[in-house]
């Protein structure tokens, strides 16, 4: 499977399991206690939409423009604890945990990939944590939290939309550059100086490196041959002073004859 397609499958799996595990603490009135005010202007919220859409309102009329601004304000106001914990929990898993990891989440660890770094370095934890505020969004929504307290509701309305098109914007980008780049780094990549590698890549070369080839074993084989046939200098020694006591016999046998 093609890295690119892994990625995105192993982010999907991520995010999935992001929502699984926060969604229950989302809905918690120990937790979020404005969680039903939430649910109630959302609610508003969508079915004044249906209805222009259906076009039971007009749409350029004042009134109708007030209702969404009014309405997209609030759903923001009373939304500031879920997108609390929705960046706490994306920076607890894409940054603390994919750090201690060293690089892998549970989706990257199932498609078999890695975050290193780009430079054959050691990624710290601020390489992850620019990754992911990049990549999921999370500038974003601190951008909007931030903004329900420094704006007013017309304001916020502008905001929200502006915030919206940077975040298609850039995930698109990321998308885009993920599929068409040979080396598969996104912009969040570029930005934190990393890239996603596959393990199996990793382990097939280290693989590769500890089994020899034939050629190097026939060299090996070859070199201890000749290593066993040179003689050494004390062999050589040994063999001269032997040759010169035969000698001296020999000379001490003829001249008593």
């Amino acid at each position: 499977m093609d890295t690119s397609l892994k990625r995105i499958i192993a982010y999907l799996i991520d995010i999935l399991i992001v929502s699984i595990v926060v969604t229950p603490f989302i809905n918690l009135k120990a937790i979020n206690p404005y969680i039903d005010d939430y649910n109630k202007y959302y609610e508003e919220y969508t079915k004044l939409i249906e209805d222009a859409n259906n076009g039971e309102i007009d749409t350029n009329s004042d009134e109708y423009k007030n209702q969404v601004i009014d309405l997209n304000y609030k759903i923001a106001e009373y939304k500031v604890i879920n997108s609390s914990i929705s960046v706490v929990s994306l920076i607890v898993y894409f940054v603390i945990i994919q750090y201690f990891l060293k690089g892998q989440t549970i989706g990257k660890k199932i498609l078999k990939l890695r975050v290193v770094s780009n430079k054959d370095k050691e990624l710290n934890i601020g390489h992850y944590f620019v990754r992911s505020l990049i990549l999921n969004n999370i500038i974003f929504s601190i951008i909007l939290i931030v903004g329900v307290y420094l704006f007013g509701k017309t304001g916020y309305y502008n905001l929200s939309m502006v915030v919206s098109y940077l975040q298609l914007l850039v995930m698109s980008v990321i998308i885009l550059m993920v599929v068409l780049r040979r080396d598969n780094r996104g912009l969040h990549d570029i930005i934190a100086g990393t890239k996603v590698i596959s393990t199996e890549a990793i382990n097939n070369e280290e693989e590769v490196k500890e089994i020899p080839s034939k050629k190097e074993e026939k060299e090996t084989i070859e070199v201890e041959v000749k290593d066993e046939k040179k003689p050494t200098k004390n062999s050589n020694n040994k063999t001269k002073a032997k040759t010169t006591s035969n000698k001296k016999k020999s000379t001490r046998k003829n001249s008593g004859n």
